[in-house]
């Protein structure tokens, strides 16, 4: 078999393909189905039901009205996200969180099916053996946080693992049967194409190792160079999927980022990251080799040492059985990690993009901890066999196999209280207190994309306080977001402002809003003390005002009755296990205390500040006992759950416009 199978001659008749009998074919595709069933209904089950923090508003929201979404655009995604949104079942975001969870279980089955097709390689058994390893291995991927994460919100990091999978099975059947090689060629040059449509960065960290795999395969079976042009012009029709952006941006969408006919404006630059790669071309090699030790650091923390032992005994497997497969599977991971290093400028272990760029790493490392796991059961079998007692086989091998399960197992219960989304409501609650009580055709200027992501969710799918006009000051200076803001807000004097301006200039338009009777709501931040004169508290936002202002005693015990009645801030058990909430939380209390420091209300202040600083405290809790994130955080809040201030109809039902 293995002759058939690895000889480095010319392979007329003897295939992979035909080498497999009709029930081993069957048990691939058996097993395949068990591990998308038991995934999607673990990823259904737990999927975020609404609008989630950072990227899944921002997405859903262009999805919704098909427009360009930030840079690199994700054409293709923002087509497939309006088709799921169209689907007969749920709201608009259950549909479109739906597609990332059927996209991670499509992805966990492709693999699945990959991992058996190569065991196969080692003899007719192989595939009998592997069952109960691929599974546990495929199990083991799904509740890892990266991996979990991504697919259940609405994020592009799953659907782009499904491309990287099909891609990685067309290389499988174009390296086993050469009759049919440049079929398999074409089409993963087409989905390649796709893909880059997705996530076209993830996508490229893995295509240098597919591509050498593919040349040193076509050079021993001779595929004809035609072949190769047919995959290049699949390729070709798989990238014209970027089209969509010029052609959706000539028609002027609610949503457009960067691609307005002004100059300058990002348009391709932006889709291809040219500011990022002269970032990365001008930065250090000790910081990009730094932050691939912190994304190898990310990986490790993603399975622990029990696992990485089966990753590295299924490496050594691969090497010794199929090891141009394992040259690939390493050099796809080294390439992955290595543009996820040069991508992440601001590396954080919480961060769920280096997650997403990490995830076909990820599903390397669980390829091959199914390779281990089934060396391990076939050692386990050999070892059992040379038993002096045959009472003593059956007690060796269940408990070896249930150690294997409990390994395979661990990820989905230690990462559940952090992935578990079905009832998570913190962004949803925190964009509808901030802005239910707002007055009509409010203005509310936001600095950074977190919040700005989560109010567009809302507005565009869930249609809540569409009258709400949001600007985000980040982004003010540039040239084409000055422009979408006029077009899609005349009359609020936007070209007032200096356009290389985000500081007073700004500060003093808000101002003029508000003194010509536009209600005017401000996210403060430490370098707005010069404008603190001129806010009040009103929520999570602040209220500008047209001239200087006192803070009158009664406004601030208003504000306090909302921090003590705020679902936001009373659903700590939920925050705990919520890394943007916790950032939204701190940031939040601690900003507003050095709001109230600046007005003369010291006790107020610090005890804000003590509230915020006690997130990261190694304080106990009431009953001695602390609780330790991944991240490594001690949460020590002793903070008891206040009641609603908002009424949970007003919240579920919005209002509708004025």
């Amino acid at each position: 078999m293995s002759d058939i199978i690895y000889s480095t001659a010319h392979r007329p008749v003897k295939a992979v393909e035909r080498a497999l009998t009709p029930q081993q074919r069957n048990v691939e595709w058996l097993v395949a189905t068990v591990v998308f069933i038991l995934s999607l209904t673990l990823y259904v089950a737990t999927m975020c039901r609404t609008v989630y923090w950072w990227d899944t508003g921002e997405l859903a929201a262009n999805a919704k009205v098909l427009g360009i979404a930030h840079r690199p655009g994700f054409p293709l995604y923002i087509l497939i996200g309006r088709l799921f949104g169209m689907m007969p079942f749920g709201d608009f975001f259950y549909r479109i969180n739906f597609f990332s969870a059927l996209s991670g279980a499509a992805s966990l089955a492709l693999l699945a099916h990959l991992s058996l097709r190569l065991h196969a390689r080692q003899s007719r058994d192989a595939l009998r053996e592997s069952f109960a390893a691929v599974v546990l291995a495929s199990l083991a991927i799904a509740g890892t946080f990266t991996f979990w994460m991504q697919s259940v919100r609405a994020e592009v990091y799953a659907p782009t693992l499904a491309c990287i999978a099909v891609m990685l099975t067309c290389a499988e059947r174009f390296d086993a049967d050469h009759r049919a090689a440049g079929r398999w060629l074409c089409l993963a040059g087409l989905v390649a194409g796709l893909g880059m449509g997705l996530h076209n960065a993830t996508v490229a960290s893995v295509m240098p190792a597919l591509f050498l795999f593919a040349v040193t395969i076509a050079v021993r079976d001779r595929v004809p160079l035609r072949w190769w042009a047919y995959a290049t012009i699949c390729l070709a029709i798989g990238l014209s999927v970027t089209a969509y952006l010029p052609i959706r941006a000539a028609q002027n969408p609610p949503l457009n980022w960067g691609w307005l006919a002004i100059d300058p404006a990002p348009r391709w630059a932006g889709v291809v990251g040219q500011d990022s790669w002269m970032t990365m071309m001008t930065g250090s090699l000790s910081g990009w080799t730094d932050r691939m030790r912190q994304c190898l650091i990310l990986l490790y923390d993603q399975w622990g040492l029990g696992l990485l032992i089966f990753v590295a005994l299924g490496f050594i497997a691969f090497l010794s059985r199929v090891r141009r497969w394992a040259m690939l599977l390493l050099g796809a991971a080294v390439g992955n990690v290595a543009v996820t290093a040069l991508l992440a400028t601001e590396f954080s272990d919480t961060n769920a993009d280096v997650h997403g760029y990490l995830l076909p790493s990820l599903a390397v490392m669980g390829l091959f901890v199914a390779a281990g796991f089934v060396q391990a059961l076939s050692l386990l079998r050999a070892v059992a066999q040379r038993l002096p007692t045959a009472r003593m086989r059956p007690i060796l091998v269940g408990t070896s196999s249930a150690l294997v399960g409990f390994l395979a197992l661990a990820p989905v219960v230690i990462n559940a209280p952090f992935c578990n989304l079905v009832s998570h409501r913190l962004a949803y609650v925190f964009g509808a207190e901030s802005t239910l009580h707002l007055k009509p055709n409010a203005v509310v200027i936001l600095k950074g994309a977190n919040w700005d992501f989560v109010l567009r969710g809302l507005q565009y799918c869930d249609e809540w306080r569409p009258d709400v006009r949001v600007i985000n000051r980040d982004l003010l200076p540039s040239a084409w977001y000055r422009q979408w803001a006029k077009d899609r807000y005349p009359g609020l004097g936007i070209e007032r402002i200096p356009a290389d301006d985000d500081g007073l200039e700004l500060d003093r338009w808000a101002q003029e809003l508000a003194a010509e009777g536009v209600p005017v709501y401000w996210e403060f931040t430490e370098i707005d003390l010069e404008m603190v004169n001129h806010l009040l508290p009103a929520g999570h936002l602040f209220e500008v005002t047209g001239e200087p202002t006192t803070l009158e005693p009664s406004s601030v015990e208003h504000q306090e009755e909302f921090e003590r009645n705020s679902l936001f801030y009373g659903d700590i058990e939920r925050i705990r296990f919520d890394y943007d909430a916790q950032m939204v939380y701190v940031a939040g209390l601690y900003r507003a205390g050095i709001y109230y420091e600046a007005r003369g209300y010291y006790d107020r202040a610090r005890e804000l500040i003590r509230r915020a600083l006690s997130f990261n405290s190694s304080s106990s809790e009431p009953d001695g006992s602390r609780q330790r994130l991944p991240s490594g955080l001690w949460l020590g809040l002793r903070t008891t759950r206040p009641g609603p201030w908002l009424d949970r109809a007003a919240v579920d039902d919005p209002p509708s416009a004025p």
